[in-house]
C-alpha cells in the first residue's frame, strides 16, 4: 500500500502531534503496518507511550508491536486496549524509531499517539 504523506489527514505526523483528536492510519495494512519517526537528534530513550486507534466495528486496533531503534529491536510489546496510551520502559540510543505492527485486528491499523521520552545523547 502507498503510505499517507506525513502532513495529510491520517498521515504519520498525526501520531506525534500531541492531539488525541487526530490519528495516523495505515492504508489497509493490518499486521504489515509500520511507522518510522526521525527524532530531532540522537537521544537516550527511557520510555515510549503508544495509543492505538480502533474503529467502531473492531478493526484498526494494534494488539502487539515491536520497536526498532537504529537497528536494535525491542519487544514485542502488547496493548491492552485502545482506551488510552500505554507506557513502556526502554533503554536505548536512537535517532530513528520504527514501530512495526506484529498483531492487529486488521484494516487501517494506526495510532492516536506515539510519544518518546528521554534526553539528548551525550557526545
Amino acid at each position: 500500500m502507498l503510505p499517507v504523506a506525513g502532513d495529510e489527514a491520517w498521515g504519520g505526523n498525526s501520531a506525534i502531534d500531541g492531539n488525541p483528536g487526530t490519528a495516523w492510519s495505515s492504508d489497509g495494512d493490518g499486521d504489515e503496518a509500520f511507522i518510522e519517526i526521525e527524532l530531532a537528534g540522537p537521544a537516550r530513550l527511557q520510555a515510549v507511550e503508544i495509543w492505538t486507534r480502533s474503529m467502531a466495528e473492531g478493526s484498526a486496533q494494534i494488539f502487539a508491536f515491536t520497536l526498532t531503534a537504529d537497528g536494535e529491536r525491542l519487544g514485542p510489546f502488547t496493548l491492552e486496549d485502545a482506551d488510552q496510551a500505554y507506557r513502556f520502559e526502554v533503554d536505548v540510543l536512537a535517532e530513528t524509531l520504527l514501530l512495526d505492527v506484529v498483531d492487529s485486528s486488521g484494516g487501517n491499523t494506526g495510532l492516536i499517539e506515539l510519544s518518546a521520552y528521554g534526553r539528548p545523547a551525550e557526545d
